[in-house]
This record gives C-alpha cells, sequence and structure tokens, in this order.
C-alpha cells in the first residue's frame, strides 16, 4: 500500500485544498498520542471519495498510510492525496512513485446509487476474472455481479472491462457473508470457483448454514449454485452443509472436464494432477425474502450533550452478543468531532468503521459511506446510539 515516512512534516493549517483533493482536518487520539487521523475527500466521475490517512510519530519522524478500513478504490486516490502531502514534508523514504493518472470506472458498484437488475447472475470470489469476463462477454444480454475483497484484483478485472467494452459487467468490494443477506431475489446463477479454505480459521469460509441459506434465497426457482475446490475436506464441509438440507438435487462431480474457461489457478493444478471437485445445488422453489434497503436503514442522530468532554468509550470494553458485537478501539479527537474507530456486526462478518461524532449537532455520520443493512450492523448501530446516549446524559 501507497506509504511515505517523513523526517520534517509541515502541514498547512486545516483544511485546505488541493488539486481537487480537500483535507478536511486532523483528529489526534484520546488513547495513542503518537497517533493522528486526516480526513481527506476528493470529488470523483462517479461519487466522492471519503477516506482517512493515518500520520503516525515514530522514531525520526511521521509516517503517513492509510487507515485500512476507509481505504478508496482506486488506491490511486489515496497515492495522489499522499503525493501532495509529501510536499510539505522531508520525506526519508517512500513507496509513491512518479505522479500517474489513476482509472475510475462506473462499473465498480455503488450502493447509494447503483440500479439493481431484476435479474442477475453472480460469481463471488472472482479472482483474475477470467471465467467471470468471458461468462460477459459470451452472453451480452446479461447482467453479471462479481463479489471480490482484494483490491489488486478488482483493479484489474475493471481494467479488463473496460478493454473488453463490456457494459453488463459490475463489480462490488465487500465481505459477501453480509452482502449475500441484502441481496435480492433474481440469481439466475451462483458461482463460487475455488474459494479460500481457511484451514486454520474455518469461521472465516464463505460457506456456512448462514450463508447458504442466503444463496438459496436469492435464486431463481431451477437456478444452480456451483462450488468448486481443490481443497477435499473443505469440499466434503460444504457437501455436508447441503445434504443437511430437508431437500435438495444436486450433482457432485470429480475430476471432470467443464465446458469452460479455466482460471490460472486450476490450470496450473491440473498441471500438478491434483483433485478438482464440483457441487451443483438446484433451487426447487423459490423462498419469500424481503427487499430491504442496501444500505444501514437506522436513525443517525441523538441528542447532543450539554457539556463537551472526552469521552472514554474505548475503556468501555467490547458489547458482545450472540449474533452480533460493537467494539469501540480507539476514540480521536478534532474540535466538536470525536472520530471512532470501530469493530461491528456479526461474528462471522465482522466490519471495521470509522464513525464521526459531532457533538454540537447530534449527527452520526460512516467515514466512506454506510455500512449494509444487515441485521448485525443495525443492531451494534443501535447499540452506539445508546452509548452515545448514555455518555451525554453522565
Amino acid at each position: 500500500m501507497p506509504h511515505l515516512f517523513a523526517s520534517l512534516a509541515k502541514l498547512p493549517n486545516f483544511p485546505f485544498e488541493i488539486g481537487g483533493f480537500v483535507f478536511l482536518y486532523r483528529a489526534c487520539s484520546l488513547r495513542d498520542a503518537r497517533l493522528s487521523v486526516i480526513r481527506v475527500q476528493k470529488q470523483g466521475l462517479y461519487g466522492l471519495y471519503d477516506f482517512c490517512i493515518l500520520q503516525i510519530k515514530q522514531e525520526g519522524g511521521d509516517l503517513f498510510k492509510a487507515q485500512k478500513s476507509t481505504r478508496p478504490l482506486p488506491v490511486g486516490v489515496l497515492q495522489k492525496a499522499l503525493q501532495i502531502l509529501a510536499r510539505f514534508c522531508n520525506v526519508s523514504y517512500s513507496n509513491l512513485g512518479a505522479p500517474s493518472p489513476y482509472f475510475e470506472s462506473p462499473f465498480l458498484i455503488r450502493w447509494d446509487c447503483f440500479d439493481f437488475p431484476r435479474f442477475y447472475h453472480l460469481e463471488i470470489g472472482f479472482g483474475s476474472g477470467r471465467h467471470l469476463l468471458n461468462k460477459a462477454q459470451k452472453n451480452p444480454q446479461e447482467t453479471y455481479i462479481g463479489v471480490e475483497i482484494h483490491t489488486p484484483s478488482l483493479e484489474q478485472v475493471l481494467r479488463q472491462i473496460e478493454l473488453l467494452g463490456l457494459k453488463n459487467l459490475y463489480l462490488v468490494q465487500a465481505d459477501v457473508r453480509a452482502l449475500l443477506e441484502i441481496l435480492p431475489s433474481g440469481c439466475l446463477s451462483l458461482d463460487v470457483h475455488f474459494p479460500v479454505p481457511w484451514s486454520k480459521s474455518p469461521n472465516r469460509r464463505v460457506f456456512n448454514p448462514q450463508t447458504l441459506e442466503h444463496m438459496r434465497a436469492i435464486l431463481c426457482q431451477d437456478a444452480w449454485l456451483w462450488l468448486r475446490s481443490d481443497d477435499e475436506p473443505y469440499f466434503q464441509q460444504s457437501l455436508q452443509l447441503v445434504l443437511d438440507l430437508p431437500c435438495c438435487d444436486l450433482q457432485v462431480c470429480k475430476n471432470i472436464d467443464q465446458d469452460m474457461v479455466l482460471s490460472k489457478y486450476e490450470a496450473r493444478w491440473r498441471r500438478q494432477q491434483k483433485d478438482i471437485w464440483d457441487l451443483k445445488l438446484r433451487a426447487l422453489s423459490p423462498i419469500d425474502r424481503p427487499c430491504l434497503p442496501f444500505l444501514l436503514d437506522a436513525p443517525l442522530h441523538f441528542q447532543a450533550p450539554s457539556k463537551q468532554e472526552s469521552p472514554h468509550l474505548w475503556q468501555q470494553g467490547a458489547w458482545i452478543q450472540q449474533n452480533c458485537f460493537l467494539n469501540i478501539q480507539d476514540v480521536l479527537e478534532y474540535e466538536n468531532l470525536w472520530l471512532l474507530v470501530l469493530g461491528l456486526g456479526d461474528w462471522l462478518a465482522p466490519l471495521n468503521k470509522m464513525v464521526v461524532v459531532d457533538r454540537q449537532k447530534g449527527i452520526i455520520e460512516y467515514i466512506g459511506g454506510l455500512p449494509l443493512n444487515t441485521k448485525a450492523h443495525r443492531q451494534a448501530h443501535q447499540h452506539l446510539l445508546e452509548i452515545l446516549q448514555e455518555e451525554n446524559c453522565g
């Protein structure tokens, strides 16, 4: 990731604007005096980039790097912001390179403005994108959506969409374990090809009883869920999850050639003569699924406090429930604002976010956009409001 280390940093007074980048303020941690956060905004071609840069005091100078949970896509936006800050620093070292234009794509889904199609095909964890791109090319009348968490893969495939002139393929960066809960029905096919088996952390696997339920709920009648894996223990566990269903129509294959373009990983595994398993599950009948907003549907206001005191929210410890949690990891302060560093959501799909609390106006704002409208996110958000109310009353 882009970063720089400066032996001396003399930044302009906040706020300041250079090249369309607005550096709004610098908030200082109440937990660690060495840490501060610079909030940055930039209006892009297809939406607002809203992110934070960490400034960490170390021996010999300051380190500037991305605050991970707000990191923008494309990463070139972050790189450009750091290059601007570098103008006011004696840079000891960096990996920023020469200034270069960054690529913005209309095919990266932004939930606040995306018009979701009635019917769509979904691929989870598309990696290099060979299979997904090939399907979209062959079926230009169909809409395809790819989900990936890995930033370089997303940027690579977004460029391929542009080069190939595709108009029917959209990508989203998200933890699919949370995303599946809010996707609408109408999925014509669902591909999960060679997911990471997470042998040492099985709780991180894409396939679990909860996600399988959501996958079945979004599939149209007679549509197929297709899992491929080269990891036999992972495949056997996934197969058992399907067999535990009250009824199912499935196909299981081993080392059967499929009529499809090979990913680079599958091509390598075939050369190594590794076994490859396929599981295909047919949706037998539609499952009722309410249509919910994509983004958090909850109040963003609280009663403003009568007195302004530095909070000790991070000393409270985590709020833990059976299916959700909220952990305030740090509080940073700038004038009437608190910036809360949060971990929240479902234990199986934890989310990190930064929240701005305006103590004068009684308003909460999520930097980089609202979280997805999952039940766990709503519950954690509601508890955050309760904590702020208690803090203010106290």
